[in-house]
């Protein structure tokens, strides 16, 4: 509640960091405003009405008035759907680093040369196997772990590295000529804006939504994008508009159910890339068995967020992987790390962590048992759940 009682219960004048993140837009900016009234030190604000972008950033730095972060989960999440759209072969990505470290994944096909070989094998000196997924459990890869077909496997590497990985994985490079866009949410219309400049490219761009309003909207905003008024829950409307010919759909209607059911029967209609929105993280562990390409949750992008500003400013960046339940760090190396100056054989990384790749003076490192941290160095960590607080302690983390 944006009530000045209530926030004053809660000890918001004494508090370090105030977090908003109601479903109104409008009461989350208020209770900042408030709270940065009444002495907190940091304000966060969840904002996710497109409108906003520009027409209440009041302040000269382009900020809020009493918010000093601003968290986008739909932005965010739309930004995370461009990035899988135009990587078609993988199912979860992320750049860290300023962009010169990439992290990917992808499910291993039972004919891929990678199925059934030990991760010593692999022979790639130039990325990072950092991660398997397995039946909803995260396995932290050893030299003698087998690659099983099924499995999720998250490479990290210099960019442009971590994509080679994808044949050995079986995955067939995609190319992209046409994308539809099901649903013309704040999701739908972030997505627009991310993906029409590929339209100079001559990639083909659809958008389906019901309501004429967001149409309308979504026409006069964006006009390289064919905007097709129609319930994109009726499958007659996808085939008379010939969906199932686009290289990726993104599906990111307001209702998860029916997100997965049309993403479902696109996929089954041919459709080589469907990544689908989710509100509810409930449904990630169906998206498997109905061969969805990916999934975004945008309450997991905003999450990432929020963590990263609370971890400090050691914590460079961060990125939650979404089945995994698992962190991907850039940690800032400090003068005073324990991590520092230690063979990595000796550190004494938990067994649920692995060190993936480091970036030091612009050069990413893939680190080996003798390579040693230095103060200044970019760390990338893959921790799971069980080994985060050591991983924290190993790196000074809050």
């Amino acid at each position: 509640s944006a009530s000045v009682r209530v926030l004053e219960q809660a000890g918001v004048s004494g508090a370090s960091l105030v977090i908003a993140v109601t479903e109104t837009d409008e009461v989350n900016m208020l209770a900042c405003m408030l709270a940065k009234q009444a002495g907190a030190h940091t304000t966060i604000a969840r904002v996710r009405d497109p409108e906003y972008d520009t027409d209440l950033a009041l302040s000269p730095d382009g900020t809020y008035p009493g918010v000093d972060v601003t968290i986008n989960p739909d932005h965010q999440a739309a930004s995370e759907i461009a990035r899988l759209i135009k990587n078609p072969d993988s199912s979860e990505f992320d750049y860290l680093a300023g962009g010169k470290v990439q992290i990917l994944s992808y499910t291993v096909e039972p004919d891929s040369p990678v199925a059934r070989a030990h991760v010593r094998e692999l022979n790639i000196a130039t990325a990072t196997l950092v991660a398997i997924l397995r039946d909803g459990d995260v396995l932290i890869p050893r030299g003698d772990t087998t690659i099983l077909p099924g499995d999720k496997v998250f490479v990290v590497g210099r960019r442009g590295v971590p994509s080679v990985f994808g044949w050995r994985a079986g995955r067939e490079a995609t190319r992209l000529r046409s994308i539809s866009i099901i649903g013309g949410s704040s999701i739908g219309y972030y997505l627009a804006r991310a993906t029409e400049p590929l339209a100079a490219h001559g990639v083909q761009l659809k958008v389906f939504e019901k309501d004429p309003e967001r149409c309308r909207t979504l026409a006069e905003a964006f006009p390289r994008l064919t905007v097709i008024q129609g319930d994109s829950s009726d499958l007659e409307v996808l085939q008379d508009e010939n969906a199932e010919a686009s290289d990726a759909v993104a599906v990111v209607g307001d209702n998860d159910q029916s997100n997965l059911l049309t993403g479902y029967l696109l996929k089954r209609m041919g459709v080589p890339r469907v990544v689908v929105s989710l509100k509810r993280t409930e449904y990630l562990p169906f998206t498997g068995p109905m061969d969805l390409d990916a999934t975004v949750v945008p309450r997991v992008s905003a999450a990432a967020a929020i963590l990263k500003i609370i971890r400090g400013d050691h914590v460079l960046s961060l990125a939650l992987l979404k089945e995994a339940q698992a962190e991907v760090l850039e940690v800032l190396a400090t003068e005073e790390c324990p991590a520092c100056r230690i063979p990595l054989r000796d550190l004494g990384v938990p067994a649920g962590a692995v060190i993936g790749v480091l970036v030091r003076a612009g050069q990413v490192i893939v680190p080996r048992g003798d390579t040693r941290i230095l103060p200044g160095d970019h760390v990338i960590v893959f921790t799971a759940e069980s080994a985060r607080e050591e991983t924290a302690r190993l790196f000074e983390l809050r």
